[in-house]
């Protein structure tokens, strides 16, 4: 796992977490790039981040080439006018056709007419957290080498 992303999921889950709580429906109803895009916005940025270590949720690139069932490869630009190669983050999720095999299909709930009870509502929480620190678990900066190395993207152990 990469420093900063190890620093900024200990920083920040907790506001991540808060908002899973806070808007249930919605998250029953992501995709894997909703929760990529929360990733960015919750996890990756925040009041301390700077212009070195702020990401364009909004110009998240996807690569689906899969059918039922693959990997989608998400390329995350750094917030800046022209990103450089070494700009980039990227992450990834593997998907399945149900909920037997796909992560994100066997979290959601299902719930329509019916509120879910608080113990339903905390395994929600606790698997969306899951597959979310997965996403950052996944997160590599490709370039990060020679006269482009920022150390704060080294990966360490996490």
């Amino acid at each position: 796992m990469l420093k900063f992303c190890v620093e900024q999921w200990d920083k920040n889950k907790d506001k991540l977490k808060k908002d899973i709580e806070d808007n249930l429906k919605s998250y029953n109803e992501f995709s894997y790039t909703n929760l990529v895009e929360k990733v960015v916005d919750l996890i990756l940025n925040d009041e301390d981040s700077d212009y070195e270590t702020t990401f364009d949720s909004e110009e998240i690139t996807v690569i689906d080439d899969g059918d039922y069932q693959g990997t989608i490869l998400y390329i995350i630009p750094r917030k800046t006018y022209q990103p450089s190669e070494c700009d980039y983050l990227m992450t990834y999720v593997g998907y399945g056709s149900c909920s037997g095999c796909d992560t994100l299909q066997s979290i959601r709930m299902w719930y329509y007419d019916e509120e879910p009870s608080a113990e339903e509502k905390n395994r929600f929480v606790k698997d969306m957290m899951r597959l979310c620190k997965d996403i950052v678990q996944n997160i590599i900066k490709p370039y990060n080498f020679g006269w482009r190395n920022d150390s704060r993207f080294d990966v360490v152990e996490a």
